[in-house]
Parts: C-alpha cells; structure tokens; sequence
C-alpha cells in the first residue's frame, strides 16, 4: 500500500466512525504497529484533514470534514 492509499483508507475509517477512533484502533485497522498509525495520523492533523480530541490519556481522531465545511469543532 502505497503512502497516499493509506491516508485515504485512515480518512475513510474516520468518516465512517464519527465518534472518533484512537491510535490504536486505527493501527488495528491498517494491520501496522502502533507507532506507524501515530505518524501517519500527526502528518493527518499537520496537513489539517484530521482533528484531534483529548479525552483522559485517549486521542481520539476525527476526520476534519465531518466538523462542516468551517472546521468548526463539534459542541459536547
């Protein structure tokens, strides 16, 4: 799987999951360590398709999309 194919594939796991998926999910998702699905998913927020949430020591990561076209955060 090439870099790009697999930043599309974690892009679909969020949008499919709207209720945000930690690293560590994502890692099972793509069969990769857990250091591997990190990367990827800082490169993700760097470049503004992904949003993070503290929750506890949990991150859950969110497709910057499903917040609306604003990017906006959600209200909890």
């Amino acid at each position: 799987m090439q870099n790009s194919d697999i930043k599309e594939y974690i892009l679909d796991l969020l949008s499919e999951r709207n209720y945000g998926l930690t690293i560590e999910e994502v890692a099972s998702f793509l069969e990769v360590n857990r250091s591997t699905a990190s990367k990827y998913l800082a490169v993700m927020q760097a470049e503004g398709k992904v949003h993070v949430r503290e929750v506890g020591k949990a991150k859950l990561h969110y497709e910057r999309t499903s917040f609306g076209s604003d990017g906006a955060q959600p209200q909890y």
